[in-house]
């Protein structure tokens, strides 16, 4: 049998060391750990987490109400009670058993506290029901209409301001949310919690979840996905936080050992080599050091554009930018056609591609309306690196491309939000003046100044302790192992759900 991969060194020494240090004696003496997604990558992150918190002596409370929700969780794939019939049963059946082998004892494991709960108090839906409109939705004072846009009917839904929402959609997505707010709070009372653990804080349950732990002062965790060499995740601030993401940048660059620089500029070289897990899903078309035919005697101005879903609905001042990208866009072409002997390129993300159909026509027919320009889009075989490369000049909305360029020297500013503009290796922008002075002469660019975001996007988070990842990449504790249902539950699981959501989503 092969032998099971090698860990590498990671961001934190040890989990448990980890929560010894980051919480009090108050905060882990009672801890709900909850999932409402059934990936297997986040069941062995809350496994594992569950088992370090037992450890240290937590009383811990586990919830796996991934089947429990009224709309079910974007990572859901399996209906419990579908599993059983066929003879199979969920990946959290494994989970469990996995986390009592540990010593946890079975009455760790919580049900929904409220039986048949009914969600009551919910906001009339305004009419028409528009990202702005939901977006405003509140329940008990939290947030909830922007959670619920992180959540998409399916893959088809455009993130327009002018799309109609359907309305059982959102209704359900309400009174999911609501139930599980509420649930949260009575599960809190029932165990006495000081910190719950919940996945990335983004989506509608987890957000939930954190917000109504948030209203009655408990501590909020997330557990998330770890780096390329790592396994997993765990913060206090959510993944989009990023602030508190290129601090921890800093900080574990400067804590490094001697080998920092060499892990750094892997995780660069990777992407462009296409070693990197799943980078094909992005550049995938692209042929290397392909390119169109570009002036020669022009000063390049290169947009990278951002996927525009991923940045829809962060929680950010938006004052501080230039609007949206299609206006940050327009008012850099303006700006461009005022140089004499400037281009501008439009390099549209290649994951546009694989978006809604909508949102490609609407974002092609604003990079047609601003006129003279080079469009390079999604589908081009033209290479983004050897692309970065050729230009003069390389600005993004806060695409991963930013960061990218300037690793390779090219001088390169953000117009929106990134994970990387408080390195000190790319430029802010925040008005058409720092713009126009920047397009005239951008100041001098410093590429080492981008290495620890390669650092930390290889290495970040843990490493499996308790649990331990095989050469086949299964994960578990000797020969019991975390284990998905049947193949054929997972299929009638999914035929379920399609049958649901088209109901929820017609006119």
């Amino acid at each position: 049998m092969p032998a099971p991969p090698q860990m590498n060194q990671a961001e934190h020494q040890s989990l448990e060391v980890f929560l010894r240090d980051n919480l009090s004696d108050d905060q882990r003496s009672r801890v709900g750990l909850m999932s409402f997604n059934q990936w297997p990558w986040t069941t062995a992150a809350l496994t594992e987490a569950t088992v370090a918190f037992h450890r240290i002596g937590s009383l811990v409370a586990v919830a796996f109400w991934s089947d429990r929700t009224p709309l079910r969780d974007p990572g859901w794939s399996t209906s419990h009670r579908i599993a059983r019939l066929l003879g199979s049963r969920p990946i959290e059946a494994s989970a469990q058993q996995l986390i009592q082998d540990s010593g946890v004892p079975p009455g760790a494991f919580v049900d929904p506290p409220i039986p048949r709960l009914k969600v009551q108090d919910l906001p009339d839906l305004p009419d028409p029901l528009t990202r702005a409109d939901i977006r405003r939705l509140t329940y008990k004072g939290s947030g909830m209409g922007r959670s619920i846009l992180q959540v998409h009917p399916d893959f088809n839904t455009p993130i327009r301001d002018d799309y109609i929402w359907p309305r059982r959609w959102i209704r359900k997505a309400m009174e999911s949310y609501a139930w599980v707010f509420d649930q949260t709070l009575a599960l809190i009372t029932a165990r006495d919690l000081r910190t719950i653990v919940v996945f990335n804080g983004r989506f509608t349950h987890d957000r939930a979840a954190a917000a109504a732990a948030e209203t009655v002062g408990v501590k909020v965790l997330y557990y998330d996905y770890g780096g390329i060499e790592t396994y997993f995740d765990l913060t206090h601030s959510t993944t989009h936080d990023w602030d508190s993401l290129q601090a921890r940048m800093i900080t574990m660059w400067s804590d490094w050992g001697t080998d920092r620089d060499e892990i750094a500029h892997a995780w660069f070289a990777n992407r462009e080599n296409r070693s990197e897990p799943g980078i094909e899903v992005f550049i995938g078309e692209q042929k290397p050091e392909h390119l169109p035919e570009l002036p020669t005697d022009q000063t390049l101005v290169t947009f990278f554009s951002s996927s525009g879903d991923e940045i829809a609905e962060l929680d950010l001042d938006w004052d501080q930018y230039f609007g949206s990208q299609v206006e940050a866009l327009r008012t850099l072409a303006s700006m461009v056609d005022g140089i004499p002997d400037m281009t501008l390129i439009v390099r549209t993300h290649p994951h546009m591609r694989l978006k809604p159909k909508d949102d490609l026509k609407h974002w092609v027919a604003a990079v047609e309306e601003i006129g003279r320009n080079i469009h390079i889009g999604p589908d081009s075989p033209t290479d983004s690196y050897a692309l970065m490369r050729a230009s003069d000049r390389v600005i993004t909305y806060g695409s991963t491309s930013g960061i990218e360029s300037a690793y390779r020297g090219r001088p390169t500013a953000v117009m929106g939000p990134s994970a990387y503009q408080l390195l000190g290796c790319v430029t802010p922008l925040t008005n058409e003046e720092e713009l126009a002075r920047w397009l005239e002469s951008p100041p001098a660019i410093r590429p080492e100044l981008a290495l620890p975001y390669g650092l930390m996007m290889q290495r970040r988070g843990f490493n499996l302790n308790w649990l331990s990842r095989n050469a086949h990449g299964a994960v578990g504790r000797g020969d019991s192992l975390l284990s998905e249902p049947s193949v054929t539950a997972q299929k009638v699981s999914h035929a379920w759900r399609s049958v649901r959501t088209r109901w929820l989503t017609s006119r």
